[in-house]
């Protein structure tokens, strides 16, 4: 028999609609313990070791990432323009790829932060199956929230905000 219209379908649906867009922004991902600023220990791009106490006393979001990964590309403005508009530190950490290409992403995209060169000791110390994997810490160097997958600045600017307090 063809459908005829009912309208609790159409109610349904909507509902089934909101919640699926509910379900995509939820964190779901465990959040890593311990002092996550002092493990960020690994080089930057430039071979440079990472200033950590220039990141202390304001919330910083960490992006792990891969320069050719399309969804971590796709996140990095809008962790740029969360990070800008929380007055907050942003960190990429490159789990993997070549570093001349996370160079010239970082030039491309004018990224703000330092930029970090993952030998595997972050990956495996965090857990990071996956990329992108962000990391919101607090101004006491904690985890305080972690996203799987792609985000909007709207959701990581809304971490950084709780993650301030």
């Amino acid at each position: 028999m063809p459908f005829t219209g009912d309208r609790s379908y159409g109610r349904l649906a909507a509902i089934a609609v909101v919640v699926l867009a509910v379900a995509c922004h939820r964190n779901t991902t465990k959040v890593p313990d311990g002092d996550i600023l002092a493990s960020l220990t690994v080089p930057s791009l430039a071979g440079d070791q990472l200033d950590i106490q220039a990141l202390e006393g304001k919330p910083t979001l960490i992006l792990f990432m891969t320069p050719s990964c399309v969804h971590c590309l796709a996140t990095l403005p809008h962790a740029i323009e969360a990070a800008k508009q929380q007055a907050s530190n942003i960190v990429a950490v490159f789990v993997a790829g070549d570093s001349a290409r996370a160079q010239r992403v970082v030039d491309q995209l004018k990224f703000p932060g330092p930029a970090l060169r993952d030998d595997g000791t972050l990956r495996k110390l965090y857990s990071v199956e996956s990329v992108p994997y962000t990391v919101i810490v607090g101004k006491d160097g904690h985890a305080t929230d972690a996203f799987e997958g792609e985000q909007e600045t709207d959701t990581l600017a809304r971490s950084l905000s709780r993650a301030r307090n």
